[in-house]
């Protein structure tokens, strides 16, 4: 894993796009926060979607399909009286 400041990615975008074509590199901005780049094809790219959540978006659009959902309007309504405490304002 090869670590580079934003600054010199920004100089030689290139050269460390090419050297995350086989290992990740980080790159690391100012106050601590650090980010890292990999192709997109990569199988661990946790950016994408795992099976689970696809199955759950698959699950949800049969939901949809088969009149399995709630209107805006009823969750509100149910939300306020299991917690009237929320909307005392």
């Amino acid at each position: 894993m090869k670590t580079v400041s934003v600054t010199e990615f920004r100089g030689n975008i290139k050269k460390y796009l090419d050297i995350a074509e086989s290992e990740k590199l980080v790159i690391h901005r100012g106050k601590g926060r650090s980010f890292v780049v990999i192709p997109l094809d990569e199988e661990e790219d946790e950016s994408l979607l795992n099976n689970a959540q696809k199955a759950a978006i698959d699950e949800a659009l049969e939901d949809v399909i088969n009149g399995r959902v709630h209107s805006h309007q009823e969750v509100m309504d149910e939300t306020k009286k299991r917690f009237p405490h929320l909307f005392k304002r």
